[in-house]
């Protein structure tokens, strides 16, 4: 079982419904992953297939969403914190980014469009906890 199914396990999530694909995240159901290139916006979808470099998301059955991404050691270590950080992220293993973290959605307080010059890298400002 790979990193990213293990994660989807322990979150008790599964794929995304025919029916919910493409709807907003405050109106898909709860327990389900999917794809998305918005992964910071306010409201975007989750889709079935996963893309070239598209972030995987999940909606946790508590309803909270989480960007799932890989970033360098230092960046995963910046997670952990519970202040305020800047953080980058790739949607796949990128040379140091290797390190699978999970990112709460609400938790973001700004972020810069996809860098997709340089693998969809998405770099956010985290609120603190």
């Amino acid at each position: 079982m790979s990193e990213r199914e293990q994660l989807r396990a322990s979150n008790r999530v599964v794929p995304v419904s025919k029916e919910d694909e493409g709807r907003s995240w405050s109106k898909i159901s709860n327990g389900v992953y999917g794809f998305t290139y918005s992964p910071a916006s306010e409201n975007g979808g989750l889709f079935l297939n996963e893309p070239k470099q598209s972030y995987e998301m999940h909606k946790l059955a508590d309803g909270s969403l989480h960007i799932i991404a890989y970033a360098t050691a230092e960046f995963a270590q910046k997670l952990q914190s519970k202040g305020a950080q800047d953080i980058e992220v790739y949607p796949i293993v990128k040379e140091e980014s290797k390190v699978l973290v999970q990112i709460p959605h609400a938790r973001i307080a700004t972020a810069k469009a996809l860098d997709r010059d340089d693998t969809n890298r998405l770099k956010v400002s985290l609120r603190p906890v």
